[in-house]
């Protein structure tokens, strides 16, 4: 993958600011969500998305890539869509999953909407955890809340880096033979990642508590 720009931070830090910025995307979908209850994605939502994924880390936060930040995608054989496409590129997708919302199960919706963010690839880096972040998004809107329990989405699926590379390949060749991309590995992942979050509640009521009296 190409470079996203000089490094802001220590190469110690990265890690720990990738963290932090990770817990604000969420902060982000809450405030969406609950506050603003938005009704509708729209192209800026992504943006602020990568611009949270790598405040402190780089300087090209909701910046898409150009011709001085092109990109390969290591270890896979998707070529990715000429720069000068990416703007009509993603929003051509945030339109459809606006257009989509109420005819299409919501997890098909979120599973299209991870997988085609990182086919697109709109930036130099960071791709990873903006699409992971408008996939939750998109199931949190059609709920109209954020769903209890932790870790939540984004992190589980993270967590889960194999599963979640083979989805995106399955789902590409999809794209590429047919026209049509192969989304039921990468929905079954959301399920099992939704799935996981809920039960944490479950299991933390279920807990030993202390009483005091």
């Amino acid at each position: 993958m190409a470079s996203s720009g000089a490094l802001l931070c220590k190469p110690a830090d990265k890690a720990r600011l990738e963290a932090k910025n990770g817990v604000e995307q969420l902060d982000y979908i809450a405030y969406l969500v609950l506050d603003l209850k938005v009704r509708e994605i729209r192209e800026s939502f992504v943006q602020e998305f990568h611009k949270i994924a790598v405040q402190d880390i780089y300087p090209c936060g909701g910046a898409y890539r150009n011709a001085l930040k092109r990109v390969v995608i290591r270890g896979s054989p998707h070529a990715v869509p000429h720069e000068s496409l990416v703007p009509t590129k993603v929003s051509d997708l945030v339109e459809k999953l606006n257009r989509e919302r109420g005819n299409t199960p919501p997890l098909d919706l979120a599973a299209y909407a991870l997988w085609r963010l990182n086919w697109i690839h709109p930036f130099a880096g960071g791709n990873g955890r903006t699409a992971r972040a408008l996939c939750y998004l998109v199931i949190c809107l059609d709920l109209g809340l954020v769903p209890p329990g932790l870790p939540q989405l984004p992190t589980l699926i993270f967590k889960r880096r194999e599963d979640y590379v083979e989805a995106l390949r399955a789902a590409d060749a999809g794209e590429k033979e047919s026209g049509t991309p192969e989304l039921a590995p990468m929905r079954a992942l959301i399920e099992d990642a939704m799935t996981r979050q809920l039960a944490s509640v479950i299991e933390s009521l279920s807990g030993p508590r202390s009483s005091k009296r």
